[in-house]
């Protein structure tokens, strides 16, 4: 290799070695800050949780979620009806009977054994194909979601797609995190999302 291409391999390298440490930097701002609304680039994130994100996809095809949201898409929930409980739901940030339901039953379980045996996890949370919680480890801030477009961008109005949040602090678990959202999907068709957050320590991590 002459001078001239081992200096330009040396500029890569320093450019590679620099673009980390200010994304580094980035994230420890972001994480001392109470509001969390400084930027990473969105490519920048993606790049960052490429793995984690086809992790998030794997989970949404699990046959128990897949089934649990089958199962309360066929009831049937009217808007009405969903914005009692999220009313209810929002009323209290204790573990009512409802929420704790939601926790414990199969799908449930499923979720918080994904979010306690992974440390790159502060949540996990299933949805029907009207935004409103099937289940959710731990509870979410709020029932319904079809009003964020952690949701709405993921179901997509049916043509369900990848959708990654930006890092902002997270107000049911009080963690800095970016939500991944993915389409749960029934012989090809999106039904609900499974949303899952992963925290800034997964991250700066990466960065390591």
């Amino acid at each position: 290799m002459n001078a001239f291409k081992q200096s330009g391999v040396a500029l890569c390298q320093q450019a590679a070695t620099l673009r980390s440490a200010c994304l580094a930097i980035a994230l420890l701002m972001i994480a001392g800050a109470a509001s969390a609304q400084q930027d990473i680039s969105e490519s920048e994130l993606e790049d960052l949780l490429r793995v984690k994100v086809r992790t998030v996809q794997h989970m949404a095809l699990n046959p128990l979620l897949v089934r649990a949201v089958r199962q309360q898409n066929a009831l049937g929930l009217t808007q009405e009806e969903i914005n009692k409980r999220d009313k209810e739901w929002r009323a209290t940030k204790e573990p009512t009977p409802y929420k704790i339901s939601l926790q414990t039953s199969p799908p449930g379980r499923f979720l918080k054994e994904q979010v306690t045996r992974n440390t790159s996890f502060n949540e996990a949370f299933l949805t029907d194909n009207k935004g409103a919680n099937v289940a959710a480890y731990p509870a979410t801030s709020d029932y319904w979601q079809g009003d964020e477009e952690k949701w709405s961008n993921s179901y997509n109005g049916g043509d369900g797609q990848i959708f990654i949040g930006k890092l902002a602090l997270d107000e049911s678990t009080n963690t800095v995190a970016a939500q991944v959202s993915a389409p749960v999907l029934d012989r090809g068709k999106t039904i609900g999302v499974l949303v899952v957050g992963i925290t800034i320590n997964y991250l700066q991590t990466k960065l390591q």
